[in-house]
């Protein structure tokens, strides 16, 4: 799903005085947060507070554009949710006790946020009167990052002249083969062709930025135009025209 990007977990320190080395953290356990998806986070809470109290209550501040926000029953605890008209602004699980000597997640099913970003996630552990924060510089953070799709062709292309340059590398078992090529403006398919790999799986050929579709519409493809090259409806590149090609987000072959 763009290296994956998983939760960045932070080291963090502890704002209240605390003798304790261990830090509250998020945890995705390998899962990725995407933009507008969605998944589960933890808040991991490694130990009691000052003076070996048990944690008795652990409350998670939900930032701005996560939605669908519910709760991990977990044995024990009372979960709740404080709530600002529709929105989930925190969730509070308390009435448990968490030994200084143990460490426990407090999971919550979420809609990430459609902006992609590092969202801070306020941390409160009580124990009793006594409590630790973990927010400012030291607040447990997500990353929300598209995921990079890896292809098993690399394609590139460059407008010039009324043209799109286009050039394809495919692995050499693609010889002979005519995959087609579908280009997209605004999500709407303006083009399709077919383009002939030569004996070591490779292309290059040019496609007209104006023209008429096989309807007799007007077209013009602009940057931002997507292009999409299929066999036998597996995917094996794409491009977005004016992007920067990225060696690494693709599966072509440099060799053959």
């Amino acid at each position: 799903m763009f290296a994956t990007a998983s939760a960045v977990l932070t080291a963090l320190a502890l704002a209240a005085p605390s003798p304790a080395s261990a830090h509250a953290s998020l945890q995705l356990y390998g899962e990725s947060a995407t933009p507008g998806g969605y998944g589960v986070l933890f808040v991991r809470i490694p130990h009691g507070c000052t003076g070996g109290l048990p944690t008795d209550t652990v409350e998670l501040t939900i930032p701005a554009g996560f939605t669908s926000v519910r709760p991990q029953q977990v044995a024990g605890w009372n979960a709740t949710r404080q709530m600002t008209g529709t929105t989930v602004t925190s969730v509070v699980w308390s009435g448990g006790s968490l030994p200084d000597t143990q460490f426990a997640d407090f999971g919550v099913s979420v809609r990430y946020p459609a902006q992609p970003g590092t969202y801070g996630m306020k941390v409160v552990q009580r124990c009793g009167s006594s409590s630790a924060t973990w927010d400012g510089a030291d607040i447990p953070k997500v990353s929300v990052a598209p995921t990079i799709v890896t292809y098993p062709a690399d394609m590139v292309a460059a407008a010039h002249e009324g043209k799109a340059h286009l050039v394809v590398d495919a692995a050499a078992t693609m010889t002979g083969k005519k995959p087609q090529l579908t280009v997209s403006v605004d999500g709407k398919t303006v083009l399709k062709m077919r383009v002939s790999l030569d004996e070591r799986g490779d292309a290059s050929t040019t496609v007209p930025l104006t023209g008429r579709t096989v309807h007799g519409k007007k077209y013009e493809i602009l940057d931002g135009a997507v292009f999409t090259l299929q066999n036998d409806g597996v995917v094996l590149a794409k491009f977005v025209l004016g992007e920067a090609s990225v060696a690494s987000t693709s599966g072509g072959h440099s060799g053959h």
